[in-house]
């Protein structure tokens, strides 16, 4: 048996400490009636528990309790293979990274801006296999194509635009690297670059576009930032908590905007399509264009699942709280007597 949040099992601790405040209350409970008269005579003009009942129900809550935490853990077994056939395309995400990705025309900037628009995607895209291409002034893949979208999700979390990649913009470096990761693809292929499109390094976008068209890769474009651009971060002073932002030789504030024309034209020419990352209702349908127009065929993949066992420790937890309930029925009190003589 094994555990899916074994941590939360530190939480038995609570289990001995329950116990012990239960004798307390009882001991000072007992301490207090021979304060008040002799065990002999309250028991003549009380009813009192009797001390067996009370040390077994607090063992019957103390098992219950420990029970319900051990099912907080998710406790797991019974592993076996599933051969499971779905229907998927092969899905290329292609990021920017360069420093204009820090700009704050999107909140908190266009990075995040991009890292949430991916996770929603990834969360709408079960059975299709996704990899990862982060890009500056050169591109490298981050993540293969898999299908563990997990791991896919883990990369794009790290990313920042200090990776170790030269500066720059080089979308058409990036283009062509995605197309050539699709070279083994037998299935729908599809890339989606997110980029504010501003091209300064390396090879030129459209001319890798025939590269993309020839492989029959469909480009899905999607603008990160605001035609009017915004002013771009160099450095934090964390002692003022204010930002500086990057200047020309004049001491002109440099402003980095978003090519819409070059990213529509990408989208275009390869049978895709543009979103603006601002216009978060149209982005909402990405994925529904990408399914249907994209060409998808059944694929297998192998899945580990286990048994879930919390619900018998909860079922168990429940019996021991009913028989915590009833044992007051089962062992009587005390006889309480009607009349005292004195």
């Amino acid at each position: 048996m094994s555990f899916y949040s074994a941590t939360s099992l530190i939480l038995l601790i609570l289990v001995p400490v329950l116990f012990i405040a239960n004798w307390a209350i009882e001991r000072s409970r007992a301490k207090s009636r021979n304060v008040f008269a002799a065990p002999d005579l309250f028991r003549k003009i009380a009813t009192v528990e009797p001390a067996s009942r009370n040390i077994w129900r607090g063992i019957f809550t103390a098992i219950a309790l420990a029970l319900m935490l051990v099912a907080l853990a998710r406790p797991q077994g019974g592993e076996k293979v599933v051969e499971e056939e779905v229907q998927g395309i092969d899905i290329m995400l292609v990021l920017d990274v360069s420093r204009s990705m820090d700009a704050r025309d999107l909140y908190p900037s266009r990075l995040n801006a991009i890292k949430q628009v991916v996770s929603d995607f990834i969360d709408s895209s079960y059975g299709d296999r996704i990899g990862v291409i982060a890009f500056a002034g050169e591109a490298t893949v981050i993540c293969p194509l898999t299908n563990d979208h997990g791991a896919v999700i883990s990369f794009i979390d790290r990313l920042t635009t200090n990776e170790d990649i030269p500066p720059g913009t080089a979308i058409g470096n990036a283009i062509r690297l995605g197309v050539n990761r699709f070279r083994e693809s037998e299935t729908g292929r599809v890339m989606i670059l997110l980029t504010d499109g501003e091209n300064n390094k390396g090879l030129e976008p459209l001319d890798a576009l025939q590269e993309a068209v020839d492989a029959g890769v469909r480009i899905y474009t999607v603008g990160i930032g605001t035609p009017d651009g915004a002013p771009l971060p160099e450095a934090e002073q964390p002692m003022v908590g204010s930002t500086r932002f990057r200047t020309d030789p004049d001491g002109n504030r440099v402003t980095v905007g978003l090519d819409v024309d070059t990213l529509q034209k990408i989208a275009d020419d390869t049978g895709g399509h543009y979103f603006s990352v601002s216009n978060q209702g149209e982005l909402k349908t990405l994925y529904s264009r990408i399914a249907h127009e994209g060409e998808t065929e059944f694929m297998s993949r192998r899945i580990v699942r286990k048994d879930e066992l919390a619900p018998y420790f909860l079922l168990l937890a429940a019996l021991f709280l009913i028989m915590e309930s009833f044992y007051t029925y089962l062992i009587p009190s005390g006889v309480k007597h009607a009349r005292v003589n004195v």
